[in-house]
C-alpha cells in the first residue's frame, strides 16, 4: 500500500471508529405510536455523514458503488441506520486494502493517455510527425511505469523504459512479441526525443500511435 491509500485507509478507520462512537448515543422514548429509537446529536451525524462522502469521493470517485450507496443512504438517524453507513466504509476499507484502489487509478490513467494519444493524432493528421511522436513516447513510457507498480517491480530503473520493459518481460507479464513491439515504439520515441526526425515517418508514428493504444487497453484496463 502506497503512502496516499495508507492515508485514505487511516482515514477510513478513523470514520468507522466515529460511526460506533454515534451508534452508541442512540435512545429510545415511548410515544403514542410505540418506541422509537433515535440519535439526538444531529449535527454531529450530519458532519460525519459529509466526511465520509468527502473520503468515498476522492478516494474511489463520485461514479464508484462505494460513494453511490452512501449517497443513497442519506442521513442516517438510528444506530441502525449508522450501521448500515459504517457498512460501507467497512466494505471500501476491505477493498482499497485489497487493491481495488489501485486499480481505480489504473482506469484514470487510462483515460488520460486516450486524451494525450488523441491531441497526439490531431498533431499527426496536421502534418506535426514529431510533437506527436514524442507525446506517444510519453504515454508509453508512463504505462510501462504503471504496469511496473502494480506488478511490483521496484529492483530496476523506473526512469529507463527499456529497462522496465525488459523487466516485464521477465517477469511474464507480456511475452516476446509484445517485447518486441514495444521496443520498436520506443525506438521511435527515441528518435523523436533526440531530433533524428529522418529515421522515421508519419506512417511510422500512425502505428505507433495505433500500437501504444492497444498496450494501453489491453495492460492497463
Amino acid at each position: 500500500m502506497n503512502p496516499r491509500e495508507a492515508k485514505i485507509a487511516e482515514r477510513l478507520k478513523e470514520l468507522i471508529k466515529e460511526g460506533e462512537g454515534l451508534r452508541t448515543q442512540e435512545i429510545s422514548r415511548q410515544t403514542r405510536g410505540g418506541v422509537i429509537s433515535f440519535i439526538p446529536d444531529v449535527a454531529s451525524l450530519k458532519e460525519w455523514v459529509v466526511k465520509s462522502n468527502n473520503i468515498l469521493n476522492t478516494a474511489f470517485g463520485r461514479d464508484s458503488i462505494h460513494f453511490g450507496h452512501l449517497v443513497a443512504l442519506g442521513v442516517p438517524g438510528s444506530a441502525r441506520e449508522v450501521e448500515r453507513f459504517t457498512g460501507v466504509l467497512r466494505a471500501a476499507l476491505s477493498d482499497l486494502e485489497g487493491g481495488f484502489l489501485a486499480h481505480q487509478e489504473f482506469l484514470v490513467a487510462a483515460d488520460i493517455f486516450d486524451s494525450v494519444l488523441e491531441q497526439a493524432k490531431e498533431l499527426l493528421d496536421k502534418g506535426y510527425k514529431d510533437p506527436a511522436a514524442m507525446l506517444g513516447r510519453i504515454v508509453l513510457e508512463n504505462a510501462l511505469r504503471r504496469l511496473a507498480k502494480r506488478n511490483s517491480i521496484q529492483d530496476a530503473d523506473l526512469s529507463k523504459a527499456g529497462v522496465l520493459n525488459d523487466m516485464l518481460k521477465a517477469k511474464q507479464i507480456y511475452n516476446q512479441v509484445q517485447w518486441r513491439s514495444n521496443q520498436q515504439l520506443l525506438d521511435v520515441g527515441n528518435s523523436a526525443a533526440h531530433g533524428k526526425f529522418d529515421e522515421y515517418k508519419q506512417v511510422d508514428v500512425e502505428r505507433m500511435l495505433q500500437d501504444v493504444a492497444r498496450f494501453v487497453a489491453g495492460y492497463l484496463i
